[in-house]
C-alpha cells in the first residue's frame, strides 16, 4: 500500500486526504491544528515524521513562509524525506518560493514537484478539482495514481516552477474577472436594473461561461457569508502576483487597481466574505449601500 503523507488539512486540504483514503491509500497526516486530522488518516507529529513514513508527500498550506517552514530544515519534509520518494507542494505561492524548496530538494537528489490546484472546496470533496505539477516527468509518474485519486485531470505542465506561475494566472483571472463583474452589475443596479436579471442574461448569452454559471447563484441570493474562497484568500494570492510582477519587472495596471478595489472590501469588514462579495465594494463607491 503506498504511503500519502499530506500536510495541512484544511478547507481544501481536508477532502483531498479523505478521498485519497477512499481510494486505499495510506495517509499519514499532520496539521498545526489536531482536529483537523480526517477520520482514517494516522496522524504525525511534524512534516518530518510525515516524510520519513511516506512514498509521495503533498502539501496545501496558505503561503510562502508556511511552505517553507514545512520543507526546509532538520524538521522538515526535504531533510527527512526517503530516497526515491516524491515531495509535491499543491499550494499556491509564489514561483521564487517554490524554487528555492526546489534546490534544495536538488541539493539531496529528492524528488520534487511544483504543483497546484484549480477549483474550491467542492471539487476538492468530490475530487474534481484539475490538478496540473511541473518538475522531472519521472517524478510526475510516481505521483500520477494519488493525483487521480483526487482530481478529475492531472497534466505535467513542463519543469521547474511552472506550475507556480499557472496558478497565479488562474488568481489572476478570477481576482480580475469578480472585480470587472462586480463593477458591472453595480453600474447596471445604478440604473435600474435588477441584479438577478441582469445575471440570468449575461449566463444565457455569448458572455455566459463556466465561472460565472458557478458563481451565479452566489450573486444573485446574494450568499456571500460561507464562502469557498474569501477575499482575504483572493487578495493573498493577488499580492503574490504582484511580487513576482515586481522581480520580473512586467507591468500589471490592471490588476494593480482590482487590489485596491479588495483594499476597499477588506477595509469594510468583507474580508472573510466571498470573493464575489467585491460587488458590494462597488456598490457602496456608486451610493448604493
Amino acid at each position: 500500500m503506498t504511503a500519502v503523507g499530506f500536510i495541512g488539512l484544511g478547507r481544501m486540504g481536508g477532502p483531498m486526504a479523505t478521498n485519497l483514503l477512499k481510494a486505499g491509500f495510506r495517509v499519514i497526516a499532520y496539521d498545526p491544528d489536531p482536529s483537523r486530522i480526517v477520520p482514517g488518516a494516522e496522524p504525525a507529529a511534524g512534516a518530518g515524521a510525515v516524510a520519513q513514513a511516506s512514498d509521495i508527500v503533498i502539501s496545501m498550506i496558505m503561503n510562502d513562509a508556511i511552505l517553507h517552514q514545512v520543507a526546509l530544515g532538520p524538521g522538515g519534509v526535504i531533510e527527512n524525506l526517503a530516497q526515491g520518494a516524491v515531495y509535491a507542494d499543491l499550494s499556491t505561492v509564489t514561483p521564487a518560493a517554490s524554487a528555492v524548496v526546489g534546490r534544495a530538494a536538488a541539493a539531496r537528489g529528492r524528488g520534487y514537484l511544483c504543483g497546484a490546484v484549480a477549483g474550491s472546496i467542492g471539487p476538492a470533496t468530490e475530487g474534481t478539482l484539475t490538478l496540473f505539477a511541473s518538475g522531472e516527468a519521472a517524478d510526475f509518474e510516481t505521483c500520477r495514481s494519488a493525483f487521480a485519486a483526487i482530481s478529475a485531470r492531472a497534466l505535467h505542465v513542463g519543469s521547474g516552477d511552472a506550475a507556480a506561475y499557472l496558478k497565479l494566472v488562474h488568481s489572476f483571472i478570477i481576482g480580475v474577472y469578480s472585480a470587472m463583474l462586480g463593477e458591472a452589475l453595480a453600474f447596471g443596479e445604478k440604473g435600474g436594473l435588477d441584479l438577478g436579471m441582469m445575471v440570468d442574461v449575461l449566463e444565457a448569452g455569448p458572455l455566459g461561461s463556466k465561472q460565472l454559471t458557478l458563481k451565479a447563484p452566489i450573486l444573485k441570493g446574494r450568499q456571500f457569508d460561507t464562502p469557498p474562497s474569501d477575499i482575504d484568500t483572493a487578495a493573498k494570492d493577488v499580492d503574490m502576483i504582484l511580487e513576482t510582477a515586481r522581480k520580473d519587472a512586467m507591468p500589471l495596471p490592471v490588476l494593480s487597481a482590482v487590489r485596491q478595489l479588495m483594499a476597499a472590501a477588506q477595509a469594510s469588514g468583507a474580508g472573510k466574505r466571498d470573493i464575489y462579495a467585491i460587488l458590494e465594494a462597488s456598490e457602496l463607491f456608486g451610493g448604493l449601500r
